[in-house]
């Protein structure tokens, strides 16, 4: 399990998470969701090691019972956009973080090139990635941040930049690829179709300053969930997520 305990996250003076504390499970797709502003993608870069210079964090992560610092490869990160190097082709670019880690290009490029058909880009190997569509380009991402074995997925509204046709595919996808080759996931997003579709388990923040006012289980298998039997879950959902507007 991946653990957080008595995160706090200030901006200046402005508290921007109250002192947080949450598990993670294995194999479990968590997603995180709240208004504008509370702190989930704070929470993610945090954990990732990427908070920016402006926020100060107090507060600490195990994985297994072991103190977890950041970055570590047990965590693979994939912000909003898909940040694919448009200089490199999709396979340079799908490699280049094990590169980074220590692994040959030649031993890179045979444990990546094989997923290139599962992922749904063979015959992109070359192409660079201004030559894909944003689906092509998120699936590129993923393929690259899930190529590094990571035992956890934090993703920051991975699908927020597609079209509303492309990001349901992808959605669908994903959940493919996870059931596939487990991994515990956090996600961040604002969508609650989204967050009912994809998730095992939804965690709702507050309005800023950021805490966690619910934890919700889905254990209906995603393969059986319909509009009818999540209609009651969204409707929770809207009135925790309003319940502070004033």
């Amino acid at each position: 399990m991946l653990r957080v305990e008595g995160l706090a996250i200030r901006a200046g003076e402005s508290l921007l998470v109250e002192e947080t504390t949450l598990g993670l499970s294995e194999g479990a797709i968590t997603c995180l969701i709240g208004p504008s502003g509370c702190g989930k993608s704070s929470i993610i870069k945090w954990l990732a090691g990427v908070l920016p210079p402006e926020l100060a964090a107090t507060g600490k992560a195990s994985l297994a019972g072991a103190p977890l610092a950041a970055p570590n490869p047990a965590l693979a990160y994939q912000p909003q956009q898909d940040t694919l190097f448009p200089w490199l082709t999709i396979a340079e670019n799908a490699v280049l973080g094990l590169e980074l880690g220590g692994l040959s290009r030649r031993a890179a490029r045979a444990r990546v090139l094989p997923l290139f058909a599962p992922f749904g880009l063979a015959g992109h190997e070359a192409s660079f990635p201004d030559q894909l569509s944003g689906g092509m380009r998120q699936r590129a991402a993923f393929l690259r941040t899930m190529v590094q074995e990571s035992r956890f997925l934090l993703l920051d509204e991975p699908f927020s930049a597609l079209d509303a046709v492309t990001r349901l595919r992808m959605q669908h996808w994903l959940c493919d690829r996870l059931a596939e080759h487990p991994r515990g996931v956090l996600m961040v997003t604002h969508d609650l179709y989204e967050a009912t579709q994809m998730a095992d388990r939804l965690l709702v923040m507050s309005a800023r300053p950021g805490r966690i006012v619910a934890d919700i289980p889905l254990t209906t298998p995603r393969s059986a969930r319909t509009e009818a039997s999540l209609a009651e879950t969204r409707s929770l959902l809207k009135s925790l997520l309003l319940e502070d507007t004033p």
